[in-house]
């Protein structure tokens, strides 16, 4: 299992952003913007049940994530794991990372999901150095 540095934790609770690539019953790919956190092991996203993103990792739970530095978008690094999907919390979760991302509290905060990806590769670019 690899591990997340110092850094790209920093950045997973700042206000950048990541791309998540997930892969649906089809096999087609799609990819979405989406807020980021961490637990200071995993990272983590917020979604819910009805998207695409929730739909597709309840058939194949896993996901490659590439997050950036806002403020030089060619540092970044990429994650690739597997995930675990929890219900519990996630209201709050995504209120907490829309007080940090919007400063307002979510709109709609219900049949929300939390998205643990378990880095089993993390790939650095620029980040850590």
């Amino acid at each position: 299992m690899a591990q997340l540095s110092d850094k790209q934790k920093a950045i997973l609770k700042g206000h950048h952003f990541g791309v998540v690539g997930t892969v649906g019953e089809d096999g087609r790919p799609q990819t979405s913007v989406v807020w980021v956190d961490t637990d200071g092991e995993n990272v983590i996203f917020n979604t819910t049940n009805a998207r695409a993103k929730g739909r597709n990792l309840r058939t194949n739970p896993r996901v490659s994530i590439t997050i950036w530095d806002n403020e030089d978008p060619y540092k970044y690094f990429e994650v690739e794991g597997p995930v675990e999907l929890d219900e519990e919390g996630a209201g709050e979760h995504i209120n907490d990372l829309s007080l940090r991302y919007d400063g307002k509290p979510f709109h709609t905060p219900v049949d929300r999901l939390i998205v643990r990806i378990k880095p089993e590769r993390v790939l650095d670019h620029g980040i850590d150095d």
